[in-house]
């Protein structure tokens, strides 16, 4: 085994962390490391969140102190998975590389967390077994659930990243612990890992497709016989289904699946699928752009069929999960900082998301993301004579700018600086959702203004989109 081992490298990685809270600023500079394993000559598999937001990436042979400059090839920040090729692979020339396993492991099979555990320089290994196999959020894009394998084997800081061996193949990436016990991990099984590495055979990765509805259990009797169905413990209620998803047109709110792709459907909404009882979801987690998946339905108490042709979530999604490689957007006008809505925003600035509450459900479930490309937040009011008494406004949606509705970031960007030679009016006046006034500022003082602004807050540019 000890040839091996010689495919499994420390990973170190010097970070540039965006500052939500400023976003005009370049944020802190953070350092984080982690574990891979060869996947091809040169190419190592490992955690998105081992490399997300770095600068410099440096990879470390096996029993050698080389650190070998590397760049990112792929990465999935919603399945936590990237591929880092190192700048020269000649230190890898006669190391094997790692092969998966054809079959995920089952419960109770033993294997082995193999990674450089808090930053340490020599090689790991634990122990464990298969002790649930189950679909939940995975912690580094925070709105995406996929399927995951829990071992009793501890998963700490610097094992992120590293093969979960059963025998001498691979049967998953060690990703993540579980805080409330002890000695218990998770990796990312092969069918996320098998359907990353399809997903970037075309030179680049375009995400997970979406079903685009949510199911509800049909385990309550009344309910059973209110939809006309047998007490078999069979077939689960479509409760919503998401404006201009892959099942908008398709599936029905009250409709009962009852199978999907031949895959019969419990009352829990679970399939067998390849030995396992998974949420029917799963299925098109393994799927991709444009594929078909066929529902078994019951409506309005005859049986029908539907197809349904999976598409990618639409770009608004991304308002729920957290955002890496890119700095933050914003524009700044009479001291007055607005953001879109986004968790990384969120988080920053402590908003509460119920104070949103409205909005996000029009924006993601209703369809709103087609005619709006952000929800526009006033975070801050930087105190200035243009923003006078206005300080008080607290986090707002912006709605409207001298009587235009807001679209989004770049459209609200376009209302408060208009192109070169357009006149301005007198005044700029902006509205926003609930608030007892709007706030009002008058143009010929804002060049004055904009400079003191610039300068007493060091804000080099109005925007950045």
């Amino acid at each position: 085994m000890a040839a091996a081992y010689r495919g499994i490298v420390k990973i170190e990685v010097a970070k540039r962390l965006p500052d939500y809270k400023v976003p005009w600023q370049a944020g802190q500079f953070g350092r984080g490391t982690g574990t891979g394993f060869m996947v091809a000559p040169g190419v190592f598999m490992t955690n998105a969140h081992v490399v997300a937001d770095g600068e410099r990436i440096y990879v470390s042979p096996y029993a050698d102190a080389r650190k070998i400059p590397a760049r990112v090839k792929y990465v999935a920040h919603d399945a936590d998975l990237a591929l880092v090729e190192v700048e020269d692979s000649r230190a890898f020339a006669d190391v094997p590389y790692l092969e998966f396993s054809e079959e995920m492991p089952h419960l109770e099979d033993e294997v082995r967390a193999i990674g450089y555990p808090i930053g340490g320089n020599r090689l790991s290994v634990t122990r464990g077994i298969v002790s649930r196999i189950d679909t939940i959020p995975y912690a580094h894009p925070q709105n995406d659930s996929h399927l995951i394998v829990q071992i009793d084997a501890a998963i700490n800081p610097g094992n992120s990243g590293g093969p979960v061996l059963m025998g001498e193949k691979v049967v998953g990436v060690a990703f993540q612990g579980l805080v409330q016990a002890n000695s218990t991990g998770y990796m990312i099984p092969l069918p996320v890992i098998n359907r990353f590495l399809q997903d970037v055979k075309d030179g680049r990765y375009d995400h997970y497709v979406e079903i685009g509805a949510e199911f509800f259990p049909m385990e309550n009797p009344a309910m059973r016989k209110h939809f006309g169905l047998p007490d078999d413990a069979m077939g689960a209620l479509v409760g919503e289904v998401v404006r201009g998803s892959s099942c908008d047109g398709k599936l029905e709110i009250g409709d009962v699946v009852l199978a999907v792709n031949g895959h019969p459907v419990d009352s829990s909404g679970m399939i067998d699928l390849d030995g396992e009882r998974v949420k029917l979801e799963e299925l098109a987690e393994r799927a991709f752009n444009g594929d078909v998946i066929t529902f078994s339905i019951l409506r309005a108490g005859k049986l029908t069929e539907e197809k349904v042709t999976l598409q990618p979530p639409p770009p608004a999604a991304g308002i729920t999960g957290n955002a890496y490689d890119e700095l933050p957007r914003y524009v700044q006008f009479a001291g007055m900082v607005f953001q879109p809505l986004q968790r990384n925003v969120i988080a920053a600035h402590n908003l509460n998301p119920m104070d949103f509450i409205v909005e996000m459900e029009d924006f993601l479930q209703r369809g709103g993301w087609r005619e709006k490309e952000d929800i526009v937040v006033l975070t801050a009011v930087l105190p200035d004579e243009l923003n006078a008494r206005f300080a008080d406004y607290g986090s707002r949606v912006v709605t409207k700018v001298n009587g235009k509705p807001v679209k989004g970031l770049k459209h609200l960007y376009s209302l408060l600086y208009p192109e070169h030679g357009e006149k301005r009016p007198e005044f700029t006046v902006i509205e926003f959702k609930d608030a007892p006034r709007p706030f009002v500022v008058e143009n010929a003082a804002l060049q004055a203004g904009h400079a003191r602004i610039s300068a007493g807050y060091n804000i080099s540019q109005p925007a950045r989109l």
